[in-house]
């Protein structure tokens, strides 16, 4: 928990999830951060299984506060599936997101429901609400501006961050990882290195606090250091280890060794696989 005058943050970190029911297949533990004032909240990005979106709503009803807005930070499964249940339950709450993401979202629905139904199963969430585009890049709570800043890529593209400049707060979404294997199946060398451009852009808000999208729950936000140049690494370091390997089995065995204590190994066996396909 940070606070500085009226807003504080709350993170709501997922549990690491069993993939088609396989324990040593896991999914990494996702994010959503409440940023509450004196009596208004707004929730950012909104989890994806049943159990977990009604767990973060406990979270937010716990709080006393009136939740007025939910914001995605990008078009994954994971950040925006609770939305239905979220805003069953607080009525209140407006759903919405930068134009390029809510495009990518409608573009890309069917796939992500289709192939995430079989990782999870029945308590995979059904998206019942989708969100709508923001007008602007301000969403305010109660004088406060949470600034939308569109970076482009993350793990994937569109990518968007949100900047709170009263308490020196980054909610980075997917653009940032922290001390967790970080997901390069879904893109490539030249994405990257726009990748690691977004995270500079990160950097350059000086933030003391910068809230990942898929963290070890212990991890602390304020480790600036390793949330961002540990990131910008994690991907140059991959980018090494594939152009110096020939197999996948190569690539997560030299990333083991730099990483050793990283979490969800399964994100990285995917992002290796991806890259040597037959390794």
């Amino acid at each position: 928990m940070t606070a500085d005058g009226q807003l504080q943050t709350q993170v709501f970190t997922s549990a690491a999830r069993a993939i088609g029911g396989d324990p040593n297949r896991t999914f990494s533990p996702a994010t959503s951060t409440l940023v509450a004032g004196d009596t208004e909240a707004v929730l950012i990005d909104a989890q994806y299984t049943e159990s977990e979106i009604s767990a973060l709503g406990d979270t937010i009803e716990q709080t006393g506060k009136r939740l007025t807005t939910i914001y995605i930070t990008h078009g994954h499964y994971d950040h925006y599936y609770g939305l239905g249940q979220l805003v069953a339950r607080f009525p209140d709450a407006r759903p919405v997101a930068s134009a390029p993401v809510v495009a990518h979202i409608n573009a890309t629905l069917d796939d992500q429901a289709e192939q995430f139904q079989g990782f999870f199963g029945d308590d995979f969430a059904k998206a019942s609400v989708l969100p709508q585009p923001l007008a602007g890049d301000l969403i305010e709570l109660e004088g406060h501006e949470l600034r939308v800043i569109e970076v482009g890529q993350g793990d994937i593209a569109p990518s968007t961050v949100v900047h709170v400049p009263s308490i020196d707060t980054v909610i980075a979404g997917d653009v940032v990882y922290n001390r967790i294997h970080m997901m390069l199946a879904l893109s490539g060398p030249e994405e990257w290195q726009a990748w690691i451009e977004s995270i500079d852009r990160i950097a350059g808000l000086g933030a003391k606090t910068i809230v990942a999208g898929h963290k070890r729950p212990e991890a602390s936000d304020e480790d600036i250091a390793t949330i961002l140049d540990g990131s910008r690494a994690y991907i140059r370091d991959f980018r090494d280890a594939v152009a110096a390997s020939g197999t996948a089995g190569q690539v997560v065995e030299l990333m083991k060794a730099k990483y050793e204590d990283y979490g969800n190994l399964t994100t990285l066996l995917f992002s290796a696989r991806a890259a040597f396909p037959a390794g």
